[in-house]
Parts: C-alpha cells; sequence; structure tokens
C-alpha cells in the first residue's frame, strides 16, 4: 500500500513483534490477562528528518 502525506509518497514499515499472553489473574469471574511483547526492537531511525532539521 502507497501512502501519501504533505505531498511525499512512502510505504508503511510493518511491525512484526512476536507477543505472549500473560494471566494476571481474574475480575468479575472473567480472566484478565495482558500482552507482552518477546523482543522489544528499540532502534532509533537513521536520517529522521523533522522540518528539514536533522534529528538526532
Amino acid at each position: 500500500m502507497s501512502l501519501k502525506y504533505r505531498g511525499v509518497d512512502y510505504e508503511p514499515a510493518a511491525a512484526q513483534v512476536a507477543i505472549s499472553e500473560e494471566v494476571i489473574g481474574r475480575y468479575r469471574g472473567a480472566v484478565a490477562t495482558r500482552h507482552l511483547a518477546k523482543q522489544v526492537k528499540a532502534d532509533h531511525p537513521q536520517g529522521l528528518r523533522y522540518r528539514g532539521a536533522a534529528v538526532n
């Protein structure tokens, strides 16, 4: 899918994250769960620019 923002075309980056589900308890008879990412990617994109200025 091709997207456009302010006249600039780009392709969206699809994030592939493995998720695990953890049971944390019960609430009003229903099982309460939370979703946890198995591997977190904390990379900052290179060459990121905001209004013409480079962002570190």
